[in-house]
């Protein structure tokens, strides 16, 4: 059960999620024999409808895979599941442009913005990738007005080595705006409250 203080935490933020629709999502390594896309639909969903009792006028929605990126504004967890059925992995992960699409949802309001990307795999470009990072921290005026947690969906050992490289040691960022989870060490948490704010304090 979340705290008042930590609702009026959340309360002060804009959610956006990100979710990789890209081939890789098909891999079946999740416990169970599931695959990473089916897995990530629950968590995603489980996600939403807890943070929509805080965010009420909706999250931002990007979904991403090869050269598709989409966004949709104000969504709720029917939305989200409409384009889980709507969909099946396939393409790259173009990392950089959804993070891009992702920014524009963000800084709708006077609120604060975090951006939670869920994704399996190495990004198209890297380097664009942290770009992106890099400039939207360089804008900031404070520490807390953008937080981005990346959670891992599978076991990809080269993209964990890339999203803890984006957690601890992006150079030349004036704040360190990424907090990066696998999927595992995110579910370990109590609640979604509890997840959101680690990233927010990390």
């Amino acid at each position: 059960m979340a705290t008042e203080q930590q609702i009026a935490t959340l309360s002060e933020y804009d959610f956006i999620v990100a979710i990789d629709a890209s081939g890789s999502m098909g891999t079946e390594d999740i416990k169970g024999g599931r695959s990473r896309w089916a897995f990530m639909q629950e968590t995603a969903e489980s996600f939403c409808r807890d943070l929509a009792k805080i965010d009420a006028d909706g999250l931002g929605l990007v979904v991403f895979s090869g050269t598709n990126v989409e966004s949709f504004d104000g969504v709720d967890v029917a939305k989200i599941s409409e384009v889980f059925k709507q969909r099946s992995p396939r393409g790259s992960t173009p990392l950089a442009e959804a993070l891009t699409a992702a920014l524009k949802l963000a800084g709708k309001s006077d609120k604060k913005d975090f951006i939670i990307v869920f994704t399996d795999g190495v990004p198209d470009d890297k380097d664009a990738a942290a770009k992106v990072i890099r400039d939207a921290s360089n804008k900031q005026e404070t520490d807390d007005s953008l937080t981005i947690l990346f959670v891992q969906v599978g076991y990809d050992a080269e993209a964990g080595r890339y999203l803890k490289m984006l957690d601890d040691d992006l150079k030349g960022c004036k704040f360190d705006i990424v907090d990066a989870k696998t999927i595992e060490e995110a579910e370990k948490f109590a609640s979604t409250v509890d997840l959101v704010i680690d990233a927010i304090n990390d």
